[in-house]
C-alpha cells in the first residue's frame, strides 16, 4: 500500500513539473521573446510620447506665466 501511494505522489509531482516547464519552455520561446520586445518598445515610445507631450504642455505654461511669447512676439514687431 506504501509502494502504490508514493508512486501516485510521484506520478503526480512528474506530472506537475513537466507541466511547469513546459509553460517555461513556450515563455522562453523565440516567438514569445520576440512578443515580448515588442510589447516593451511599445510600452517605451508611448511613455516617450507621454513625456513630450508633458514637457510640450509645461514649456506652454511657463512661456505663458513669464510673458515669454508675448514679449517675443512684441520685440519682432519692433525690429520690423
Amino acid at each position: 500500500m506504501k509502494k502504490l501511494f508514493w508512486f501516485i505522489i510521484g506520478t503526480a509531482v512528474g506530472v506537475y513539473a513537466v507541466t511547469r516547464l513546459k509553460k517555461k519552455a513556450q515563455v522562453l520561446a523565440p516567438e514569445s521573446l520576440q512578443a515580448t520586445a515588442e510589447k516593451l518598445a511599445s510600452a517605451i515610445r508611448h511613455f516617450g510620447d507621454e513625456v513630450r507631450e508633458g514637457m510640450a504642455e509645461r514649456e506652454g505654461e511657463l512661456r505663458e506665466a513669464l510673458g515669454i511669447d508675448t514679449a517675443t512676439n512684441e520685440q519682432r514687431e519692433d525690429f520690423r
